[in-house]
């Protein structure tokens, strides 16, 4: 019998889970939160229920969360009434039936620290160091948190895992929103300002492509909360040396790149986020070869500049 999926996101990150797990349309009924009339008739298209409403709409998402045997919260990770939605309709559901799967994406941000220590590594077989290290102020925290709490107080009839994907690149292959976050972030910004500001050009931050959607077979075992997805690092620094010649190749600067010791917080650039993945990885998790974050720059850039963004 087919799973009942709902999906909060359905933009980069999400679209492109969707687009994965309609791959597998004889395991999964889709169901989508959809404010848009326009994307509600193209996911009809694509055979998902589109669920009208937005992530303010607490009765609607609550009960979606009841009735569904697995819930992906990819649509933003600094959203708490979402979250505390999909809690309350987790506590509804019904005992009678198997746990739902609740798997909510944060990021690696919440693990940004002081931009000099290159030994600081968080790896998700050590789940005490999330707490012990990670502050209440850092980034995504209150959602992780609240998470949590429902977890550890037993409230919830659910296995959850808090999913940490860092720099994720390339372009999206979801219906709806192709560009990623942080490459196209950082080129706006430098059009914006005339040149490439690299960002704390020392700093490390592990790298994933789109392949969340292997996450839902991973999470049948029961696990740890915290679950970083990681298939390796780089650093910022010579990212920004490839932007800026990347941009001046296709006249969109002119400057001189110039460099800031701080990593940026409107682009999510140039802090320090190191992580390493090991219950993936024991559980057999696998990633076909994908392009390289420098080999995937000049097509975001080219299709930044398609669309009319940069």
């Amino acid at each position: 019998m087919a799973k009942s999926v709902f999906i909060l996101g359905t933009g980069f990150i999400g679209g492109s889970v969707l687009a994965a797990l309609l791959d597998q349309k004889d395991r999964y009924e889709i169901s989508a939160l959809c404010r848009d009339e326009k994307k509600a008739k193209k996911l009809e298209e694509l055979g998902v229920r589109p669920v009208m409403g937005e992530l303010a709409s607490d009765d609607v998402i609550s009960k979606e969360a009841e009735q569904s045997d697995i819930i992906l919260h990819i649509a933003t990770a600094d959203d708490l009434p979402s979250v505390k939605s999909i809690l309350k309709g987790l506590e509804k559901r019904d005992k009678s039936k198997p746990r739902a799967i609740y798997i909510h994406t944060s990021g690696t941000g919440v693990l940004t620290v002081p931009t000099h220590p290159d030994e600081v590594c968080f790896n998700d077989k050590d789940q005490a160091k999330f707490d012990t290290l990670i502050p209440d102020y850092a980034p995504h925290r209150e959602i992780d948190l609240t998470i949590k709490h429902a977890v550890e107080e037993k409230r919830i009839h659910a296995k959850v895992s808090i999913i940490l994907p860092p720099c994720i690149y390339g372009l999206g292959t979801g219906p709806f929103k192709r560009p990623s976050i942080q490459i196209p972030g950082w080129a706006k910004e430098a059009v914006r300002e005339g040149h490439v500001i690299n960002h704390g050009p020392q700093n490390f931050w592990n790298n994933i492509h789109t392949l969340l959607a292997h996450l839902e077979e991973t999470d049948e075992t029961a696990g740890p909360l915290y679950i970083i997805a990681e298939t390796g690092s780089h650093r910022w620094g010579p990212l920004g040396v490839l932007l800026d010649k990347l941009l001046k190749e296709r006249n969109l600067v002119k400057g001189e790149m110039t460099e800031e010791m701080e990593g940026s917080t409107e682009t999510e650039t140039g802090t320090q986020s190191r992580s390493k993945s090991e219950w993936l990885h024991e559980w057999g998790w696998k990633i076909e070869p994908e392009p390289s974050i420098e080999e995937s720059m000049p097509e975001e850039i080219d299709y930044m500049q398609q669309i009319g963004e940069l």
